[in-house]
């Protein structure tokens, strides 16, 4: 088995997108899946390999995207050679999970990376990926460049657990919960007759308003000044309730907007009223 500039351990569907796009970006490519058809599958000047022992200490960068950061340490655990490759975990976790990871590799004498996949598997190697690293910044020095062959990415800190902490916040407190408001919402709308165009219009419209209004925010919380001269907490609450109750009336369940309305309603009660949205992070903890 010859060198190998990257060694991809877990074929699904993103280490699959991960493979494909550092070989089409020129780099030397290897595989390994503990289903070994799932590493053959992949193609695209991908080799897939069955002696991971032997891969890891044959590549520059072990790049892992298993399902858990326990399956990670578990197929990697037999590995008692690593030569100079470097390990960069991009599977999903949380920032416990990240910190450990990294403890389980300096251990090990291991340069580890903890990654965090922003995107989806069809946006790996466009201008559409946005991927996070944390940890090694000799890890970062040595690989960024083979690492942004993948898309946008950014080592965000020193601290193995910052990616991790950046895609709770982004990929579950926002976007996920984001999503699923806007499912919540836009049902309601097309059960009442709105057609699919027109909602896309004023929702293009309120996603720009969201959009302004996020810098304004973080910079609240930040800071703790909640004073506004635009809507209050107590007109934010008020709309909330009335929207819930009118979802409600045409027969949705409206959890995520009775959330919202519950949290401002809180803030209200502890005389949060006259303030700012972003008050709500004073009652949320």
């Amino acid at each position: 088995m010859g060198a190998h500039d990257v060694l991809v351990v877990g074929c699904g569907l993103m280490g699959t997108a991960l493979a494909r796009s550092l070989a089409v970006q020129g780099h030397a490519v290897a595989a390994w899946n503990r289903t070994s058809d799932k590493a053959e599958a992949v193609g695209g000047g991908v080799t897939a390999v069955a002696d991971l022992s032997g891969a890891v200490r044959q590549a520059r960068i072990v790049l892992s995207c298993t399902s858990t950061y326990d399956t990670t340490r578990d197929v990697l655990a037999s590995v008692v050679d690593w030569g100079s490759a470097a390990l960069v975990n991009v599977g999903t976790g949380s920032p416990d999970e990240a910190e450990a990871m990294s403890v389980w590799a300096r251990e090990r004498g291991i340069d580890y990376l903890d990654g965090a996949i922003l995107c989806y598997p069809q946006h790996i190697g466009t201008s559409d990926a946005l991927i996070l690293y944390s940890g090694s910044v000799h890890a970062w020095s040595e690989h960024s460049a083979a690492l942004a062959s993948l898309g946008p990415s950014s080592h965000v800190s020193a601290d193995p657990r910052g990616a991790s902490v950046l895609d709770v916040t982004m990929a579950g407190g926002f976007y996920i919960t984001a999503l699923a408001a806007y499912v919540e919402a836009a049902s309601y709308a097309l059960d009442q007759g709105i057609a699919v165009g027109d909602l896309r219009g004023v929702t293009d419209a309120v996603i720009g308003l969201l959009g302004s209004a996020t810098d304004d925010v973080a910079h609240a919380v930040e800071t703790g000044r909640h004073d506004t001269d635009q809507a209050t907490v107590a007109v934010f609450a008020a709309g909330a309730r009335l929207c819930r109750d009118a979802m409600r009336s045409a027969g949705r369940r409206a959890d995520l907007l009775h959330a919202a309305a519950d949290l401002l309603t809180s803030a209200e009660d502890a005389g949060l009223g006259e303030s700012g949205f972003s008050a709500i992070a004073t009652v949320a903890s």
